[in-house]
């Protein structure tokens, strides 16, 4: 069975959307982690208040050392944001990726996820770097570039 500790550095991994909020939650039970929310799928405040419960914490507490928390509202904010963070350690979890790409041209939204993609492997290099995507239309295509640049984790596998 493949732990964390066992997923290659310098590979970015994927997961299906539903299952972001469980791996949200077991990455902070185990470490802190950065997530990066894209669409709004995910219902971060119930993590949050999720996590509070396990571990005895208040959610405040939570938010300000456990989850590292951000939200990109454009293509250009995500990739901004990644160019930001220093490569290390600290897993980075990115949620509804492709979400931020649908108000894009095609130019645009080429050369976004080259940006976007180019920050991933950056980061990938120092530290866990997971993402969650679901690529309808108009966005198939990129979902299919996605599929082949990242690994798809099987949710069983991990804990």
């Amino acid at each position: 069975m493949a732990t964390l500790s066992k997923i290659q550095l310098g590979r970015i991994s994927r997961i299906r959307p539903e299952h972001a909020f469980n791996l949200t939650i077991q990455l902070a039970l185990a470490i802190d982690v950065r997530l990066l929310v894209c669409g709004n799928r995910l219902p971060f405040y119930e993590i949050a208040y999720t996590l509070a419960g396990l571990i005895g914490q208040g959610y405040e507490t939570i938010l300000r050392e456990r989850i590292f928390f951000s939200r990109a509202e454009t293509g250009t904010q995500l990739v901004d944001f990644l160019s930001k963070i220093e490569a290390d350690p600290l897993p980075l979890l990115v949620t509804d990726l492709l979400a931020r790409f649908k108000d894009e041209d095609e130019r645009q939204m080429d050369e976004l996820f080259f940006a976007y993609q180019v920050e991933l492997e950056r980061l990938s290099k120092a530290g866990l770097v997971i993402v969650s995507a679901k690529p309808g239309p108009p966005l198939e295509r990129l979902g299919f570039a996605l599929e082949r640049i990242t690994h798809k984790l099987d949710m069983l596998e991990l804990f």
